[in-house]
């Protein structure tokens, strides 16, 4: 069995663009997906926390899945397990106006 490979918080920074960016969390159920979204200005950052769930008798972390971008209308999105190396705390994107998310820390 491989190991898991998420991460629990993601921090953005808008580093030449304003910038609406979202990032969705993963859940046991599918339908209980959460997205969180967020404007941002030129040189602003957000970090999206970690969030859990209830699973009865224990706390289980719900991994961010995906961060996306949306400038002048246009989106795209990067899936954060590929910047994984195991469970990361926290990694750390900037985001640029070519519309691409670049990875600037992993902790």
């Amino acid at each position: 069995m491989l190991p898991p490979k998420y991460t629990k918080s993601v921090t953005v920074t808008a580093h030449d663009t304003a910038i609406t960016v979202s990032a969705r969390y993963g859940s046991s159920k599918v339908e209980e997906e959460t997205v969180v979204e967020v404007v941002l200005g030129h040189g602003e950052s957000h970090t999206f926390e970690e969030k859990t769930e209830d699973m009865g008798s224990w706390q289980a972390v719900r991994k961010i899945l995906s961060v996306r971008g949306k400038i002048d209308g246009e989106e795209f999105e990067k899936v954060c397990e590929e910047d994984c190396e195991g469970v990361h705390g926290n990694i750390h994107y900037t985001v640029h106006k070519e519309g691409k998310f670049a990875v600037k820390n992993k902790n």
